[in-house]
């Protein structure tokens, strides 16, 4: 009886092993996004789009590029923070799926002095692929979000 329930409680461990290695995987990735700031990139995406937009060009038409820019900086850096921790965990999402723990830990602490860096070079258009697939809602949202506000405060002038 004792030799079965030690077997049960072995095979039980042995099915949770999978599901703790992906959440160290994922907490892994959570740390290397965080630590490198690997997602502060958002603002510059965000400001890109921003500046092709049709109400980013009506606004710079009636208050010159400068002040239009400093608008919409200022609006983008007001909704940052609504919208980077969803940005942050897709890339954690996208760089678990592509890294063990290990790799990612060694990622974190070394950079690239990491034996791993290679491999992350290596893999940039794929995680870039995957994220904007993944994170274009994201990044719209904040856009349509900075420029709403941006064009209210514009025609409240």
């Amino acid at each position: 009886m004792k030799s079965y329930l030690r077997l049960a409680v072995f095979t039980a461990l042995l099915g949770l092993a999978p599901v703790a290695m992906a959440i160290s995987t994922e907490s892994a990735a959570t740390e290397l996004i965080q630590r490198q700031h690997v997602g502060r990139n958002l603002k510059t995406l965000a400001t890109a789009v921003a500046q092709r937009t049709q109400t980013f060009a009506m606004m710079a038409s009636k208050l010159g590029m400068p002040a239009t820019q400093s608008l919409v900086a200022k609006e983008l850096d007001a909704y940052a923070g609504k919208f980077q921790d969803q940005w942050n965990a897709n890339l954690a999402t996208i760089y678990a799926r592509h890294f063990s723990a290990e790799e990612l830990v060694s990622l974190t602490a070394q950079g690239s002095n990491s034996p791993y860096a290679p491999k992350l070079a290596a893999k940039q258009n794929v995680i870039g692929a995957e994220m904007q697939q993944l994170s274009t809602p994201i990044l719209t949202a904040y856009v349509s979000a900075a420029m709403n506000s941006a064009f209210a405060k514009f025609s409240n002038r």
